[in-house]
């Protein structure tokens, strides 16, 4: 899960790496500007992209700056609710991009480095990776070969920025760490941002990041509900026709793709993890209350492979979450698959007998097809 900016940035300056003089905005109030400016506003929204769909702005007086935050917030900005503006004084220098990842085939780190930074740095052609071991020292001597070719004092400072970043992605297990553009200058390197994506499988181990996601619970809804329900639901598209109720991360994927391949629009992914239901059907409702939240919703598509889950238990769980949930008024279709599924279908027939039931899922796609099709 990617923080936002000002979140990442927080990290960053407790981890000894410079970052702008800024302040966070939100609803009902206003940035207090120190120094001569020129600001730069940026929505803070967990997404990459922000310049190129409006979400940053250049300022150069205190009106400018007051009416960017005001135009920004409360709008959506790449399917996320700007609740907040990053107010910085603009920072001078040249740009260059660093960034840590962790490279799961390698079961290690790969560091990335370009001397010239920016927005357009997939298609610049100048980004460098090496692979490396995952602690500080192999971080450190990667990096050293990739700016070798920097002048001796720019050198010394990018490897003390790169030494730090290596440092915050171990110890708090993030999965990326990145700067672009890292600001050069003679007297300094400044992270002019911060792209953090922090490992939710780690979260029980990293209170830090855990206070950081509780503190936003609009901004890392689906983190929180992760944290909060123990399984993993995350919206697509506040506008999505299809509400998913499925298990198994790989599958669920795999559907999402091929819906939208369909040219359908599904509004979550879920991973509902049937096997600790545990004879209750407080885990469906919570997900069918989501999803019917929505008002674009049309259609609900159940798919469930079992292996371990007996397809018999889960179905009487389904019907009775259905009853649980008086926001689900649009048809349900389930694809149920594996242990017990002709004692599901049966299950289903006496109490739902208008859901479909099958298990083929060219059936059920044409099935939600129809609904959403005729709901148009």
């Amino acid at each position: 899960m990617m923080l936002i900016e000002a979140d990442g940035k927080a990290l960053f300056a407790a981890a000894g790496i410079p970052v702008p003089d800024a302040q966070l905005v939100s609803a009902g109030s206003l940035p207090n500007l120190a120094g001569p400016g020129p600001w730069i506003v940026k929505a803070q929204v967990p997404v990459g992209g922000r310049g190129k769909a409006g979400g940053v702005v250049r300022c150069t007086s205190a009106a400018e700056v007051d009416a960017a935050v005001r135009r920004l917030l409360g709008t959506r900005l790449k399917g996320h609710q700007v609740d907040a503006c990053l107010v910085e004084q603009v920072v001078l220098g040249e740009e260059r991009y660093l960034s840590i990842m962790v490279d799961a085939a390698s079961y290690g780190l790969r560091v990335i480095y370009s001397a010239q930074g920016g927005v357009e740095i997939e298609q610049s052609g100048t980004a460098q990776g090496r692979l490396c071991a995952p602690h500080a020292s192999a971080v450190g001597e990667a990096l050293a070969e990739l700016i070798a070719n920097e002048p001796e004092a720019v050198r010394v400072r990018i490897a003390s920025i790169g030494k730090a970043l290596a440092e915050l992605l171990l110890q708090r297990e993030l999965a990326l760490a990145e700067i672009n553009p890292l600001f050069v200058s003679p007297r300094d390197c400044v992270a002019g941002d911060a792209k953090v994506v922090v490992d939710l499988n780690a979260v029980d181990r990293q209170p830090e990041i855990a206070s950081i996601i509780a503190a936003r619970p609009q901004t890392y809804l689906d983190a929180n509900r992760k944290i909060a329900e123990g399984f993993d639901y995350v919206e697509l598209d506040p506008e999505g026709e299809i509400g998913l109720v499925t298990t198994g991360a790989g599958l669920s994927m795999m559907l999402i793709d091929e819906l939208t391949a369909r040219g359908a629009k599904p509004l979550n992914f879920c991973d509902i993890r049937t096997g600790q239901m545990r004879g209750s059907p407080a885990r469906l409702v919570r997900v069918l209350e989501w999803i019917g939240s929505r008002g674009s919703l049309k259609a609900v598509l159940v798919n469930i492979f079992a292996g371990i889950t007996d397809l018999g238990e889960f179905a009487g769980l389904l019907a009775a979450a259905l009853e649980q949930s008086p926001s689900i008024k649009v048809p349900v279709v389930a694809r149920l698959v594996g242990r017990g599924a002709a004692e599901a279908k049966r299950i289903l027939g006496e109490k739902r007998p208008d859901i479909l039931v099958t298990e083929d899922l060219e059936e059920a796609l044409r099935r939600i097809d129809r609904i959403v099709g005729a709901a148009a």
